[in-house]
């Protein structure tokens, strides 16, 4: 399989601190939260708002609990890697291609996904219709061109799969404490305790004009 390139304008994510309980329920058996301390691990939040793809232009959200990468002696270690446990997205056309290609579990509805830069903030608000998913700010930090690697891993029914994805952009990345996170009832977010989710991310990252690179799919 050739490597699959998407090009976003914007691409935000936030790692918020949450229970390990939830983190530990959400996981298939063979992987493990990673804990920022005992029984906290993290929820990560990202969007994209992809302008280039094989399916054409759409918006994504993705909610993922971070686990440990596994070491690769040709790439070597990944910056994070996640398990994306629900995607959202704005069209069906890419909810069929992530899910025939990357077995990545979807809302099956479309989303109003907008992401809303702003004097050097990002708010980002998912809707399904007229009712709310979630709000999230992130916000600016001196930027540099970087080529990162992150890993991903899935399943489907018995099977795992792991894909290691390239970042490459210009990149913004602090632990400021100054973003935020609010999230509602709603079946995107129904895995997750919503009292006991920090309201402040720890991390934030924001990416511009870049490209995501997936490489080829690798069943473990």
């Amino acid at each position: 399989m050739p490597l699959t390139r998407y090009h976003y304008s914007q691409a935000v994510s936030a790692f918020f601190e949450m229970p390990t309980s939830d983190a530990r329920r959400i996981l298939p058996p063979h992987l493990q939260p990673l804990e920022v301390q005992h029984e906290c691990s993290i929820l990560a939040i990202t969007a994209f708002d992809f302008t280039d793809s094989m399916v054409g232009p759409y918006q994504e959200i993705v909610l993922s609990v971070i686990v440990p990468p596994l070491l690769s002696q040709d790439r070597g270690m990944a910056k994070s890697a996640f398990y994306p446990f629900l995607v959202g997205t704005s069209n069906q056309a890419s909810r069929e291609h992530a899910i025939e290609r990357w077995h990545l579990p979807h809302y099956m509805k479309d989303l109003d996904i907008a992401l809303e830069p702003s004097d050097g903030r990002m708010r980002v608000e998912v809707r399904d219709g007229d009712r709310p998913v979630l709000d999230f700010e992130v916000t600016e930090y001196r930027s540099e061109a970087v080529d990162h690697l992150y890993q991903s891993f899935m399943v489907n029914g018995q099977s795992r799969f792991k894909v290691d994805i390239h970042m490459r952009g210009p990149h913004s990345e602090h632990e400021e404490e100054v973003g935020s996170l609010r999230l509602y009832e709603h079946p995107m977010t129904s895995q997750l305790t919503l009292d006991e989710v920090a309201t402040y991310p720890f991390r934030e990252q924001w990416m511009t004009d870049g490209v995501q690179v997936f490489e080829e799919l690798e069943t473990i």
